[in-house]
């Protein structure tokens, strides 16, 4: 990454290989790495939802619903991920929560229904 370490006599392009010098050794892992993708757009489409929620809503009218909100999705993301009904299993939490006073260990994984 000879290119981010010069000066470009641009005070603009001077900040952006500034910025480029401290991932510079990441950047192009994909290029060793067959199996790393070249672009981020799993994590886009990953957020998408929440991006739209956002949008629709006209945004959080608060820093506190914002975090409840992203913590929320954070939640849901995971049950879905590891193949669970995120309503089903967030009632069951509640309910072992209501009546034990604890939080029951996270499910790992559900089998999928056919």
């Amino acid at each position: 990454m000879d290119l981010a370490r010069g000066s470009h006599g641009d005070g603009d392009a001077d900040r952006l290989a500034k910025r480029l010098l401290k991932p510079c050794d990441s950047l192009v892992t994909f290029l060793d790495h067959p199996d790393v993708p070249y672009e981020n757009n799993h994590a886009e489409r990953r957020i998408r939802p929440a991006v739209v929620i956002r949008k629709n809503t006209q945004s959080n009218r608060s820093d506190k619903g914002a975090q409840t909100q992203s913590i929320l999705r954070s939640i849901y993301r995971t049950l879905k991920l590891r193949l669970l009904d995120p309503v089903a299993t967030a009632a069951s939490t509640l309910r072992t929560y209501l009546t034990t006073g604890q939080l029951p260990p996270l499910p790992v994984q559900s089998v999928a229904d056919g």
